[in-house]
């Protein structure tokens, strides 16, 4: 009885210190039955702890392919995407990555609809003039895919807003079209035209470099801007023109001229009629030939 007790004794203190030498083989032959038995219990141990977290991550992967896959039924594809790459976490399998790959073809349709969608709004209100608003829907369109025709188009509408805070003034006409030799068409950029923004200008002739090559001949003033021309530097003499915007004002020397006369009548094309209708075009008061020895102001008006 105490030879056995010791046995046991003795087994329970085997792991701690390693292999122990008994004194006879039926000692061993029992400390070697226990340790088996030892073993055992801990094998089943680990294969039920095993097999519990398997069940686990198998469940998780079950539970975020179906949420993925209910996500991508109602064409939540980003919301997919992230289910589908936590499911991979569990368990790398092919249905997944399939649709994976469905969920990433479904956003470049969607993106390339929507793309469409804001280049066809900022085109239509870039053609009304509405700049600051087409250059939000060109930006927004390059969140949907990124090539260079929107970015293009934010150029110019920045470079076109930015002439309409000015005053034009041309070597031809002012009209609604460009025309050789006849007519500039309203703030667009060609070899006729200066644009000169808000300030005091004491020698007209000083500031302007294309528009009085021969003879100045145009002036548009947009809305809510105020244009003051003197016949003499320095803010002098006769008040030649003093109109706040819109306005256009040819000039009176070209009033006869052939095809010249229908330009302050006939209808403009859009948008242009709407910012520059019949009522606001005027010819001149005298030859604006000479306009350009004098002096103006150019003031923003509160709207």
């Amino acid at each position: 009885m105490k030879h056995t007790l010791l046995l046991f004794i003795l087994f329970g203190f085997s792991s701690a210190f390693g292999q122990i030498v008994l004194g006879n083989s039926g000692a061993q032959q029992v400390f070697g039955a226990v340790s088996s038995v030892g073993r055992e219990v801990v094998r089943a141990a680990e294969y039920k702890k095993t097999k519990e977290e398997q069940e686990q991550r198998e469940a998780e992967y079950n539970n975020n392919v179906s949420q993925a896959d209910a996500f991508f039924t109602r064409g939540q594809y980003r919301e997919a995407i992230d289910m589908y790459n936590k499911a991979l976490t569990f368990r790398q399998d092919q249905y997944v990555r399939d649709q994976l790959a469905r969920c990433n073809a479904e956003l470049a349709r969607v993106d390339r609809e929507e793309y469409q969608l804001f280049i066809d709004k900022a085109d239509s209100l870039y053609a009304q003039l509405n700049f600051s608003a087409a250059i939000e829907s060109y930006t927004e369109a390059l969140t949907k895919k990124e090539v260079q025709y929107p970015k293009d188009k934010i150029k110019e509408a920045k470079a076109d807003q930015e002439r309409w805070g000015k005053v034009h003034f041309s070597g031809l006409l002012i009209s609604d079209k460009r025309e050789d030799d006849l007519a500039s068409k309203a703030f667009s950029k060609d070899p006729y035209s200066d644009f000169i923004k808000p300030g005091k200008y004491n020698i007209i002739d000083d500031f302007l470099t294309y528009s009085n090559y021969q003879t100045l001949d145009g002036i548009a003033v947009p809305a809510n801007m105020h244009l003051v021309i003197y016949s003499e530097p320095q803010f002098k003499g006769q008040i030649l023109v003093d109109v706040v915007g819109p306005a256009i004002i040819n000039n009176m020397n070209k009033k006869n001229t052939p095809n010249t006369k229908e330009i302050q009548t006939r209808e403009f094309t859009a948008p242009l009629q709407s910012k520059f209708p019949q009522s606001v075009r005027t010819w001149s008061v005298s030859d604006m030939k000479s306009w350009v020895k004098g002096s103006m102001e150019i003031t923003i008006t509160l709207k």
